[in-house]
C-alpha cells in the first residue's frame, strides 16, 4: 500500500516519498524494511531513523526526517487506525448457522450473523450487520442495535436492551440477578429482581464482565463507556458516558459514576456511593458506602482520600521506621532518666 494512501486514511500531512510501498506496520524497537511505525514524541524521532521502518508517523510540527513521515495530531490514534488497515478483526460472512436454535416472532436483520449453538430466544430483536457468536445465549425480549459484536458464550438475560456498536466479549453475563436478599427469622429472603440493563450505544465490555438487572428500574452504561475483564456491576447501579473501568473493579448496587471517569484496577465502590463526573480513582481505592467523590479531582487510599491528602499520608508511612527508631530511644532514654529519678528519691529518704 502507497504511503500516500495511509496519509489520506490517517488525515495526516505527508512528508517524503508518497509512492513509498508499506508492507505492514512494525514496532520501533526492531521495525522490518517495509514496515510504518509511530513515535509519541519527536524526541525519539533520532532513534526512528536508526531502524529499517519504511516510514514514521509523528506528532504536528516535528522537523524534518530522514525518512518519510506522516504528521497527524495524535500519532498512538493514527497507528491503531493503519493497524486496522493492515489486519481487520475476522467477521464471519452473514448467515444463521444450522445449529443455531431461533425463537417465535424474531426481528433479524440483514446481513446478521449467527454462530453455532447460538440461542436466540422468542422476541428477540438483532439490527444489522451483528455477529452473535457461537454458544451465546439470548433471553426473551432482547434487543441488540446495528453492527454489534457479541463474542461466543456471551449471556445476555430476558428484556436487556443494546445499543448500536456494542461489542462484548467472551463469557460475560448481562442481566443476572442482583444481589437483594432480606433477613427474616435467621434466613435470607429473596428479593425479586424485576428490572433489566440498558447499555447504550458505543460501549465495549470485555471478558467475563457481569452486570446485575436492576430490582426495579434498570441498570445503566451510557454511551462510550468501556470496561475491562473481572468488572462486576451491581443493580441498579447507573455509568456515565465515556467512562473507563478497569479489570477487578466491583460496584455496590445503587451506586452512580459520572461522566469522564476513570477507576483503576481493583476499585471498590460501596452502596449508594456518588462518583461526579471527570473523577480519577486510583487502583485498590476503597469509597465507603454513601461517600460522594467531587468532580475534576483525583482519589487515592483506602478509605479514599484526594490525591493531596493522600500523598501526605503516604509521605509519613514512608518516614514511620525512622520515627519509630527515634521513639525508641526516646523512651529508652525516659526509663533511664525515671530510674535514676527514683533512686535520688531512695537516698533522700534514706537521709
Amino acid at each position: 500500500m502507497k504511503l500516500s494512501k495511509i496519509a489520506t486514511f490517517c488525515k495526516g500531512k505527508l512528508n517524503g516519498n508518497p509512492d513509498a510501498e508499506i508492507m505492514s506496520f512494525g514496532n520501533i524497537t526492531n521495525p522490518k524494511k517495509g514496515e510504518i511505525i509511530f513515535i509519541v514524541s519527536s524526541n525519539y524521532l533520532e532513534k526512528a531513523e536508526l531502524t529499517d521502518a519504511e516510514a514514521i508517523i509523528v506528532p504536528e510540527g516535528t522537523g524534518k526526517s530522514k525518512k518519510p513521515t506522516i504528521e497527524v495530531k495524535n500519532p498512538k490514534l493514527a497507528f491503531a487506525l493503519v493497524v486496522e488497515l493492515f489486519s481487520p478483526e475476522p467477521k464471519p460472512e452473514p448467515s444463521v448457522h444450522g445449529t443455531a436454535l431461533i425463537g417465535k416472532n424474531c426481528s433479524i436483520s440483514k446481513n446478521v450473523y449467527i454462530g453455532p449453538y447460538a440461542v436466540i430466544s422468542d422476541h428477540c430483536t438483532i439490527g444489522e450487520n451483528s455477529v452473535i457468536d457461537a454458544h451465546s445465549f439470548l433471553g426473551e425480549n432482547v434487543k441488540i442495535g446495528n453492527n454489534c459484536r457479541i463474542f461466543p458464550r456471551v449471556t445476555i438475560y430476558y428484556n436487556c436492551l443494546l445499543g448500536n456498536n456494542i461489542r462484548v466479549h467472551s463469557g460475560t453475563v448481562i442481566g443476572s440477578d442482583g444481589f437483594g436478599y432480606e433477613k427474616e427469622s435467621g434466613t435470607y429472603r429473596k428479593i425479586p429482581q424485576v428490572g433489566n440493563v440498558i447499555i447504550e450505544d458505543n460501549v465495549e465490555l470485555g471478558a467475563n464482565v457481569a452486570i446485575d438487572r436492576a430490582a426495579l428500574g434498570a441498570t445503566k452504561i451510557r454511551e462510550g463507556t468501556k470496561i475491562d475483564n473481572l468488572v462486576m456491576i451491581a443493580h441498579n447501579v447507573e455509568v456515565g458516558k465515556n467512562t473507563l473501568i478497569i479489570s477487578q473493579v466491583g460496584i455496590a448496587g445503587s451506586s452512580k459514576i459520572g461522566d469522564n471517569c476513570i477507576l483503576a484496577g481493583q476499585v471498590g465502590v460501596g452502596n449508594y456511593a456518588v462518583i461526579e463526573d471527570n473523577v480519577t480513582v486510583g487502583a485498590q481505592c476503597g469509597i465507603p458506602m454513601k461517600k460522594r467523590l467531587r468532580s475534576n479531582e483525583f482519589y487515592l487510599g483506602s478509605p479514599v482520600r484526594k490525591m493531596k491528602e493522600m500523598a501526605e499520608i503516604f509521605a509519613l508511612e514512608g518516614m514511620l521506621p525512622k520515627f519509630f527508631s527515634k521513639f525508641k530511644r526516646l523512651r529508652k532514654d525516659m526509663d533511664e532518666l525515671k530510674s535514676q529519678i527514683d533512686t535520688d528519691v531512695k537516698e533522700k529518704d534514706k537521709d
